[in-house]
């Protein structure tokens, strides 16, 4: 029974087709142009130049990591300045 059914390619288990988002078809379409007509080590390149961007660090990040030291730096002086205030007042 199940062969004469598959025989005349009747076929009523396919699952339907998934509709895709109109921004992944974009993004599809766009990666398309963007390595077509260019030779692999260019497109090489470019990747290297945007995983280079993403990785490295940014100008808050300097910041916030200078400031945090220079927290640090100032936490250390003023417990070096009480402890050293504290001692000449017992003399």
């Amino acid at each position: 029974m199940g062969r004469q059914d598959s025989s005349k390619g009747v076929n009523n288990h396919k699952p339907p087709k998934k509709q895709q988002a109109p921004i992944d078809t974009f993004r599809r379409k766009l990666g398309k142009q963007e390595f077509s007509g260019k030779s692999k080590r260019d497109t090489l390149k470019t990747k290297e130049k945007s995983v280079a961007k993403k990785s490295a660090m940014g100008v808050k990040d300097i910041v916030l990591v200078m400031l945090a030291g220079g927290a640090l730096l100032g936490a250390v002086y003023f417990m070096m300045y009480i402890s050293i205030n504290m001692s000449l007042d017992d003399n």
